[in-house]
């Protein structure tokens, strides 16, 4: 059968979908398949429809076939949807918790079958936590192969029993590919911790226009785009301003949920998007059943701001892509709780500082016991460097206000980076002399400091 008359029996089903008749639908729909077994939109259409009219083992082996095709092309969170589907109809379904440890297998690069997995364990993880990754490793998110599930929105009441139409079986998968893509997040967790995760997730459907995260709110979730697109904005002077536009298998909303701040910006949805969403309830109960989770998030946290550090902050912008990153690869990273001191006035300047999260108070003593606050340093702000151009004792007492990731760059490592980046000594020294003169200012009363105040010591 050729294409034009495919696409006239889908449109003839769409018809009779729109008036109900679902058992009609489902009959056309086996005969586009009985032509072309390897349409998987439409096998999954027949799942769709087998689940309305409550035939729940046809709707699963109908998704089980999809699933499959679609983890054999590599199209691997497209295959995660539809378990998930599967999971909707039947929570307890074995082959697909097997598919899913299969799916963990492809997404590693294992191209040894999976064994079946058995329910999530209550204890901690046997395996060893991943190794860390390099600094430089900053993939915010691989762009997937779209998939949306479409059950009509006509409501069936009281429908009676009929003889359904045997979908004809799929065929063959097809070999495996070797080449499949990592999954960004999910490909560092372990099998068991990757499964139990996939299991709790939630599928939601957003239309065009949808506010999915709202600047300034509570985050609770992260979402992964299955398919559609959303944009980024944040409200600059009460003008939408537009950051970002995220599209298939693009990460969003982990930023605020693992930092525990508010939203910085909204996400707003572009058109029909389909979504996994992750909350942080979740998160919680994975963490605790599976102890590398949390690392493993940690790392990913902190790729994505050091991905948006080396995009905003202004030493980076004065370097080249490459030598951002192998400037980056130098820093030390470390996690601040809050109210602990990181430099104390007086003491020996030991590197350069820069902020990846949090947030600082940079405090002077005014006469022999009074301290006042010179300034509030914030992510992709530095600090330390006024010692380190001077060789002379770090001038003021640096603290951090919240729980904040430092990094810092050793005295050696600043002394190289300078010579090799004559333009970065040029920035520093120029930016160390400004705010030295704005210290003496403050501590002498004839300047006030403002809550988004930027000094360094």
């Amino acid at each position: 059968m050729d294409a034009e008359k495919l696409r006239k029996l889908k449109d003839e089903a769409a018809k009779y979908l729109g008036k109900g008749r679902v058992d009609k639908a489902l009959e056309i729909y086996a005969k586009v398949l009985e032509s072309d077994p390897h349409d998987l939109q439409s096998r999954l259409k027949c799942g769709d429809l087998y689940r309305r009219l409550g035939k729940d083992a046809e709707a699963i082996a109908c998704y089980h076939q999809v699933a499959e095709a679609y983890a054999n092309e590599g199209l691997l969170l497209k295959a995660i949807a539809v378990c998930k589907l599967i999971l909707e109809v039947d929570e307890n379904h074995t082959a697909t918790q097997s598919m899913l440890a299969g799916l963990y297998a492809k997404k590693s690069g294992s191209a040894k079958p999976a064994a079946a997995a058995a329910p999530a364990a209550k204890s901690a993880d046997a395996a060893p936590p991943p190794p860390p990754l390099p600094i430089d490793m900053l993939d915010i998110a691989a762009p997937l192969e779209p998939m949306m599930v479409d059950v009509g929105d006509v409501v069936l009441e009281d429908m009676p029993e009929v003889d359904m139409p045997a979908v004809p079986a799929a065929p063959p998968p097809t070999e495996a590919r070797e080449d499949l893509p990592q999954i960004p997040l999910f490909s560092d967790l372990s099998k068991n911790a990757f499964i139990s995760l996939m299991e709790r997730m939630k599928m939601r459907t957003a239309q065009t226009g949808e506010v999915i995260i709202q600047e300034g709110g509570k985050g609770d979730s992260f979402f992964i785009i299955a398919q559609g697109k959303v944009h980024v904005e944040k409200n600059a002077d009460g003008k939408p301003l537009v950051l970002a536009s995220l599209g298939d298998g693009a990460f969003f909303g982990e930023m605020a949920l693992l930092s525990e701040s508010p939203r910085t910006a909204s996400v707003i949805v572009d058109e029909p998007t389909q979504l996994f969403e992750i909350s942080k309830s979740v998160l919680d109960q994975v963490s605790k059943e599976y102890s590398s989770v949390q690392q493993v998030l940690l790392r990913f946290y902190k790729q994505r701001l050091l991905a948006n550090l080396m995009a905003t902050s202004r030493i980076f912008k004065l370097l080249t892509v490459d030598q951002r990153k192998k400037l980056i690869e130098q820093f030390k990273s470390r996690e601040v709780p809050a109210n602990e001191v990181i430099l104390s006035e007086g003491q020996k300047g030991d590197g350069l500082y820069l902020i990846l999260s949090g947030r600082v108070k940079i405090l002077k003593l005014k006469g022999e016991t009074k301290q006042v606050v010179v300034a509030r340093l914030k992510e992709g702000e530095v600090f330390g460097e006024m010692s380190l151009l001077s060789n002379a004792p770090v001038s003021a007492t640096v603290t951090a206000e919240k729980r904040s990731i430092i990094l810092r760059l050793p005295r050696k490592s600043f002394a190289e980076v300078l010579s090799t980046h004559p333009q970065l000594l040029e920035h520093i020294s120029q930016l160390s002399d400004e705010r030295s003169k704005m210290t003496e200012a403050i501590v002498a009363g004839t300047v006030a400091v403002h809550e988004d105040d930027v000094m360094l010591v």
